[in-house]
């Protein structure tokens, strides 16, 4: 899943404006563990340290240059993710 980035990041030297986050493996699940959580009422929530944990390794870029991500794209990087395990609508909250 191609996504594009509100701003460029260096990836290996290079300028990038896309990712392209590929869905998660079994190994990986099992390391990083559900995206989401339920709340009380039945609404699914982001965790975003679980989506921060995969995103490097989703997007196959080092930890570095996900650091350089601005907040509006991890956000949309963190619902894609999210995507992978449930086609629910989920807060970013």
């Amino acid at each position: 899943m191609i996504v594009t980035l509100t701003k460029e990041i260096t990836v290996g030297g290079e300028k990038v404006k896309e990712l392209n986050i590929r869905a998660p493996e079994y190994d990986e699940i099992a390391k990083f563990g559900m995206p989401f959580s339920y709340s009380d009422n039945g609404s699914a929530k982001i965790d975003m340290s679980c989506t921060l944990a995969y995103l490097p390794v989703l997007a196959d870029i080092p930890p570095s240059s996900a650091k350089q991500l601005l907040p509006k794209d991890l956000i949309t990087i963190s619902m894609q993710i999210v995507g992978f395990f449930t086609a629910s609508e989920v807060s970013a909250s």
